[in-house]
């Protein structure tokens, strides 16, 4: 009889067990909403460079070192089509420098370092950008670069031997510009 009484009381604590337990129900799912995605990444090319100005104190014959040299940083976001970028530093003239009265300093007569290499004249004709020019960098472009900058400097000089120069402010403007191709 006790063995009865231990199965009954079983059962009894399985039935309560199941009484208990949350009634099961079938998931129940809404339908699909979609919404479409679409972003551009604009192709674009930028150059900064700094300082504004660079001065240079300048001997009667002899050469002169500019006070700073010019930090370039060169960015870009290009397509899969383009293959090589390229940074140019170049004067729109002959003369890179002038006092306004007719004496001039000439493209031959500044040099550039480029990222303390030697430096040499602008009259390179490096580019698309006329003769009065040096290339700072050609770098190839894929995959692993699409989207990238890099940083260059550019120190300058100005060697006024021979050109038998007046007192005065010269003033000139140096253009950098990159290229993508």
């Amino acid at each position: 009889m006790k063995a009865m009484h231990k199965a009954w009381m079983a059962l009894g604590v399985l039935a309560l067990a199941l009484a208990m337990a949350p009634v099961s129900q079938a998931q129940l799912n809404s339908n699909q909403a979609t919404v479409a995605l679409n972003a551009t990444l604009a192709e674009s090319l930028t150059v900064t460079a700094g300082p504004a100005v660079v001065s240079f104190i300048l001997p009667a014959s002899g050469i002169s070192n500019g006070s700073a040299p010019v930090a370039i940083t060169t960015s870009w976001a290009l397509a899969p089509t383009r293959t090589n970028v390229s940074l140019y530093a170049y004067f729109a003239t002959v003369n890179a420098l002038t006092d306004g009265g007719g004496n001039n300093i000439p493209t031959a007569n500044v040099n550039g370092s480029v990222n303390a290499g030697p430096f040499g004249a602008f009259t390179g004709g490096a580019g698309p950008f006329g003769t009065e020019s040096i290339q700072v960098f050609s770098q190839a472009i894929g995959a692993a670069n699409w989207n990238s900058s890099r940083n260059d400097s550019v120190a300058l000089q100005i060697d006024t031997t021979g050109l038998g120069l007046p007192s005065g402010t010269y003033t000139g403007t140096l253009n950098i510009q990159a290229q993508a191709i």
